[in-house]
């Protein structure tokens, strides 16, 4: 799905949808207790279920709550 936030289109995937993009399945991994991390530099984060994770200008992934995402984007 893409995203506007102002003037900057962005991807964006939520953690309750079936398919998963290419650029979600390179930046998270399932561990075998079935849950789902998004792997980062800084180290492992949970996901929980209907988060989600947006794609930043560089590439990067970004994870934030429901909440913020529509506080933030449109």
């Amino acid at each position: 799905m893409l995203v506007r936030r102002k003037t900057e289109l962005r991807d964006a995937w939520q953690y309750v949808s079936a398919v998963m993009p290419p650029w979600v399945a390179s930046c998270t991994e399932w561990r075998d207790d079935g849950d789902l991390y998004l792997v980062r530099r800084s180290g492992k984060q949970r996901i929980e279920p209907s988060e989600w994770l947006v794609r930043d200008l560089d590439g990067d992934p970004e994870w934030m709550t429901d909440s913020d995402f529509r506080d933030q984007y449109e």
